[in-house]
């Protein structure tokens, strides 16, 4: 299990935990000298004529030239004191070390979750539940750090701890160490093994509750309009409560067991310290021979407890938590061995754009989906010129959206190549072929944020060209709503999911958005085919005034909205059927002619 957690840090977070541990040892060892230093104290004070007998402090006495032994308690009673203070201290910011490396793993490690699951490629997300990865960064992360890092120092650092004061305790009186030892571990380690097994399943519970219960919230908020539609609030409340009950049952059982020896030892321990005291009036031995021993054991027992706690809590929560250790652990490695994203932008900085001046061919393209038997795209071919507009039409599941995602570069296909003026797209070359491409897709994501942001989406606030946004929305027919309607006009926040704009408006910010690169692409699937008429003719002909000077790839169900297209290919079943100009294909082709009926 240790291998695993230094496995989720990187060599410089390895060297810091190391560096913490260092510091754990020290402080270790001076709050055990701290603890130490009362025995001697409280044997000084029942007997000052030790100071005559024992000859460092004899050397102390005289080299000092204390004028009395009173004053030399009062020294004696400052120094333990200034131990106690600087031990406590130390304490304190090992603590503090220990919260922060701590919570900076959360961040380090969710970050580079996030980070892993944005590289991969689109290929990764079509059998992937965004919610259970969102799980991951926001939840699992931190239920790791707080679960199972955090207890592993914690437990690193009682157990030293416990170790020397054990030791210390031994050499004072061993007996009575030994049977503490006996009894305190003992009923620790027996309240851990009957629980043993019930923590672990409980464990795996609480991870299946918990994404259960993101995925239920999430599917709750995916589409308010059409829950308060259909009033089913009550279903969507239903399907949460019950893994949020069964998430909230595993959690409080592992804080029960995790408290339940607490309240037996104290009752142990501080009883001992009477049974001890019974010890010493037995054995015959006078109040200044157990005097100095009791106070010892009773400062050492009042640290010691809160130690053993901490460890037991710690080896409880480690096993309560290992399924989520499981999962983030296999997540993380496995992005090492799995392909990276082809083709992020972000990773390869600015590149140029891959010359396209004549035409992009596919040439014997096959593609099939994980998990699927049947290609979705078998042996294609085709070619499209530069500054045309091409449309793909054809029955759902003919392939279409494929083909978009196939040029985009989003899927890369099991055989087959994509070729730009005589270049073959490959992984090294795929980003420089994305910076020609914009995309317009059906449902047009927009932030919580402003206009001008949406546009620029992903920009940051120094690097926007406001010239380039002003042009982007003009061509899309959208800068004259920004200024004349909306009260911050590009400042003005849309809302989560572009709640305050129109589903034109949103599209036509989603063409802004693809203009704003001017790309000599544009790829548009199913653009407008979630818009009325009226709306539709006014986002066409904002795509119209770019056609003349970009190349158009069209998806489209509609076959009004690709009447002009210079090409049209019919799809079916992952091939092309038929290819030519409206009117040619009406004529020639049946399976366009009957989408044509139908609509």
């Amino acid at each position: 299990m240790v291998k695993k957690v230094l496995e989720l840090l990187t060599p410089g977070e390895q060297k810091r935990l190391y560096l913490l541990a260092g510091l754990m040892v020290i402080s270790a060892i001076i709050e055990v000298v701290g603890i130490a230093s009362i025995m001697p104290f409280l044997s000084l004070i029942t007997d000052p004529g030790i100071i005559e007998e024992n000859a460092i402090l004899n050397r102390i006495y005289t080299t000092f030239n204390f004028q009395s032994t009173d004053r030399f308690l009062i020294f004696t009673g400052i120094a333990v004191l200034i131990i106690l203070v600087i031990s406590n201290s130390l304490v304190f910011l090992t603590n503090w070390g220990l919260a922060r490396f701590a919570w900076m793993r959360n961040h380090s490690i969710s970050r580079r979750l996030l980070k892993n699951y944005l590289y991969q490629p689109y290929k990764f997300f079509l059998n992937k539940n965004t919610s259970v990865l969102t799980k991951n960064i926001l939840s699992e992360v931190n239920v790791v750090v707080t679960g199972i890092i955090t207890p592993m120092l914690e437990i690193f650092s009682q157990g030293i701890v416990s170790l020397f004061i054990f030791v210390t305790l031994i050499i004072v009186e061993p007996v009575l160490a030994l049977s503490s030892l006996v009894i305190l571990g003992g009923a620790y380690a027996l309240t851990y093994r009957l629980n043993k097994q019930r923590l672990e399943v409980k464990g795996k519970g609480r991870y299946q509750s918990n994404t259960e219960r993101f995925k239920a919230a999430n599917e709750a908020f995916g589409d308010i309009k059409q829950l308060k539609l259909m009033g089913c609030e009550n279903y969507f409340v239903k399907r949460y409560s019950e893994p949020s009950y069964e998430f909230a049952k595993h959690n409080s059982f592992v804080q029960v067991i995790k408290s339940v020896p607490k309240y037996i030892i104290e009752v142990i321990a501080f009883g001992g310290i009477v049974l001890i005291v019974l010890y010493f009036l037995i054995t015959g031995k006078g109040l200044e021979m157990f005097l100095p021993v009791i106070g010892f054991y009773a400062f050492a027992i009042y640290r010691l407890l809160p130690a053993i706690q901490f460890i037991f809590s710690g080896v409880a929560s480690i096993k309560f938590n290992r399924q989520a250790l499981d999962s983030l652990h296999e997540e993380i490695t496995s992005f090492k061995k799995e392909e990276t994203s082809q083709s992020p932008r972000s990773r390869k900085g600015k590149v140029a754009p891959l010359p396209f001046k004549k035409e992009l061919k596919l040439e014997n393209i096959t593609f099939n989906y994980p998990e699927t038997k049947e290609p979705v795209i078998k042996d294609l071919n085709l070619k499209i010129d530069v500054n045309t507009s091409v449309a793909f039409t054809g029955a759902t599941g003919a392939g279409k959206t494929t083909i978009a995602n196939i040029i985009l570069g989003l899927l890369r296909p099991d055989s087959g190549k994509m070729i730009v003026d005589g270049v073959e797209i490959t992984d090294e070359n795929l980003a420089s072929w994305q910076r020609n491409l914009g995309y317009i897709p059906q449902d047009i994501y927009l932030q919580d944020d402003t206009v001008i942001r949406n546009i620029t989406y992903g920009i940051p606030d120094d690097e926007i060209d406001m010239d380039s946004v002003i042009n982007a929305a003009k061509i899309a027919n959208i800068h004259d709503f920004i200024m004349e309607e909306l009260p911050d006009k590009y400042n003005t926040i849309v809302g989560e999911r572009g709640i305050k704009l129109s589903g034109g408006q949103r599209q036509r910010i989603g063409i802004a958005r693809a203009l704003y690169h001017n790309p000599s692409v544009l790829v548009l699937d199913e653009a407008t085919s979630a818009l009325d008429g009226a709306t539709e003719k006014e986002v066409f002909q904002a795509i119209e005034n770019i056609a003349k000077s970009k190349t158009l790839i069209i998806i489209a169900h509609r076959l009004t909205t690709i009447q002009n297209c210079d090409v049209i290919y019919v799809m079916e079943k992952g091939r092309i059927v038929g290819a030519g100009k409206y009117d040619e294909l009406m004529e020639t082709n049946k399976t366009f002619r009957k989408i044509a009926t139908v609509q």
